[in-house]
C-alpha cells in the first residue's frame, strides 16, 4: 500500500509532538495516519528509522516507513516471527539494546538492514491494532524520554484509527441511508406510476432524460450559479417524484382510457399541489429541512408551469419557474409525447423533437430547447432501449447459442 499524504508538504517541517498529534487527530483515512507517521514520526523520536505495521489476521504487514535505508515496507511476515507480532500479541513495548542478543529478532531478516537498536510499541494496548517501530544504526539504550514520545505517537495514533474507524462507521451509514432513501423514492413512484396509464419505465426514462439535460446545461456553464453538480445530482433524485400527487386522484379520472372533460382535467391538475404538500407533510414528520425535500417539493409542484405563464397551478411566468420544474416540464412532455398510452399511439421521435422545438418560449424555456436540440439523439436512444414495449418484449436469445 502505497501512502498518500493528506495533503502536498514542500518540505518536510519539523513537529512538535503536541503538532504531530494533531495531525494524527485530523487523518480521515489509514494511508493519512500513516503518512503523518512516515513524514514526522522519526523526526520527534530522533531515531535512523520508523515503521508502521498494520495487524492483519495472523500477519504483520509492514505498511510504511522513513529510514536511512530501506527496511521492510510492503512485506508481510507471520504474527508469532517478528517483534512488532510479539509487542502485539503481549500488548507491551519492546525495547532491544542489542538486535542481536535478543531471541525474539529474526536475526536473518535484521542481516541486510543498518539496524542495531530497536523500540516496537503497541498501538492501541487493549486490542492492539498496529505497532510503531522506532529503529537506530548504532547500538544504544534508548532514553526515558524517546520511550515516551513513542508512546506518546503510538496512542495518538490509536485515536486516529479509532475516529477513522467511526469516520468510515458513520459514512456506510449515512451511505446506506441515501441508499434507502432512493429506494423508497424509487418506490413511492412506481406505486404512483402503477395506478395511472403511465409506467414504471415513464419514472427510470425521465430520471435519465434530465441528467443528459442538466449535465449539458452545466458543461456549458449555463444557469449558473443555480445549477452545479449538487443540484444536477439532486434534480436526478428527485425526479422520480414529480407525478406523487398522482396518488390522490380518483381512479375513474386517472385511468379514464378517454380525453378527460373540462371537470376532469381541473381534478387531474390538483396533482401538482397534492404532490408538494405529501412531500412537505414528510419532511415535517422527519422534522428536517433538506435540498432534496425542496428540489422535490419543485419539482412536483412546479413542472406543470410554461414559460408564458399559461400553466398551472399557479401560472407562473418565465425565470420565476423554478429550474427544476423547468428542466423536468421538458423531459415529462418528451416522453409523454413518444409514448404510447391506453389513448394514443407514440409520436415519432422527430415529430416529438419538433413540438418541443416549436414550443420554445411558449411552453419551455428557450435555454433548455437548445440545448436539448443538441442532446435530442441521446433522448432517442434512451426511449428506444428503455421503451415500454421493449421491456415488455426483450429480445430472444439465439436459439443455438
Amino acid at each position: 500500500m502505497q501512502a498518500v499524504p493528506r495533503r502536498e508538504m514542500a518540505a518536510k517541517p519539523s513537529l512538535s509532538i503536541e503538532e504531530l498529534a494533531l495531525e494524527l487527530s485530523m487523518a480521515r483515512g489509514i494511508d493519512e495516519v500513516t503518512a503523518v507517521i512516515r513524514t514526522h514520526a522519526r523526526d520527534v523520536v530522533g531515531a535512523d528509522g520508523i515503521t508502521f505495521v498494520l495487524r492483519d489476521g495472523d500477519e504483520c504487514y509492514y505498511a510504511d516507513e522513513d529510514a536511512i535505508s530501506p527496511l521492510w515496507k510492503g512485506q508481510r511476515f507471520p504474527i508469532s516471527t517478528c517483534v512488532s507480532g510479539w509487542a502485539m500479541l503481549h500488548r507491551e513495548m519492546v525495547v532491544i539494546e542489542d538486535i542481536y542478543a535478543d531471541d525474539r529478532v529474526p536475526h536473518a531478516a535484521y542481516k541486510p538492514t543498518f539496524v542495531r537498536s530497536m523500540v516496537m510499541t503497541p498501538v492501541r494496548r487493549d486490542d492492539p491494532v498496529a505497532a510503531i517501530g522506532a529503529y537506530w544504526r548504532r547500538r544504544r539504550r534508548p532514553s526515558a524520554n524517546e520511550l515516551r514520545t513513542l508512546r506518546w505517537i503510538a496512542n495518538s495514533a490509536a485515536v486516529a484509527l479509532t475516529n477513522v474507524a467511526l469516520y468510515e462507521s458513520l459514512k456506510s451509514a449515512r451511505d446506506e441511508a441515501v441508499r434507502a432513501r432512493e429506494a423508497i423514492v424509487l418506490a413511492m413512484a412506481s406505486l404512483a406510476a402503477t395506478r395511472d396509464n403511465e409506467t414504471a419505465n415513464h419514472v427510470r426514462r425521465t430520471q435519465l432524460f434530465i441528467r443528459i439535460l442538466a449535465e449539458a446545461a452545466l458543461s456549458r456553464n449555463l444557469f449558473a450559479p443555480q445549477l452545479d453538480a449538487e443540484q444536477v445530482d439532486l434534480m436526478v433524485k428527485s425526479a422520480p417524484l414529480h407525478d406523487i400527487g398522482k396518488i390522490g386522484i380518483p381512479d375513474k379520472i386517472l385511468q379514464k382510457p378517454g380525453r378527460l372533460d373540462a371537470d376532469e382535467i381541473q381534478v387531474m391538475k390538483t396533482h401538482a399541489e397534492m404532490g408538494r404538500a405529501a412531500l412537505e407533510t414528510a419532511e415535517r414528520h422527519l422534522g428536517v429541512c433538506t435540498p432534496f425535500f425542496q428540489t422535490a417539493q419543485e419539482i412536483a409542484y412546479s413542472h406543470h408551469e410554461r414559460w408564458d405563464g399559461s400553466g398551472y397551478p399557479r401560472g407562473l411566468k418565465g425565470s420565476d419557474i423554478p429550474l427544476s420544474g423547468r428542466f423536468m416540464a421538458l423531459v415529462d412532455v418528451y416522453d409523454a409525447l413518444v409514448s404510447e398510452r391506453i389513448y394514443k399511439k407514440p409520436m415519432p421521435h422527430a415529430d416529438a423533437v419538433a413540438l418541443i422545438a416549436g414550443d420554445s418560449g411558449r411552453h419551455f424555456d428557450p435555454q433548455l430547447v437548445d440545448i436539448f436540440l443538441e442532446v435530442e439523439p441521446e433522448f432517442a436512444e434512451i426511449s428506444r432501449l428503455m421503451s415500454d414495449e421493449a421491456n415488455l418484449n426483450p429480445p430472444r436469445a439465439n436459439a443455438a447459442s
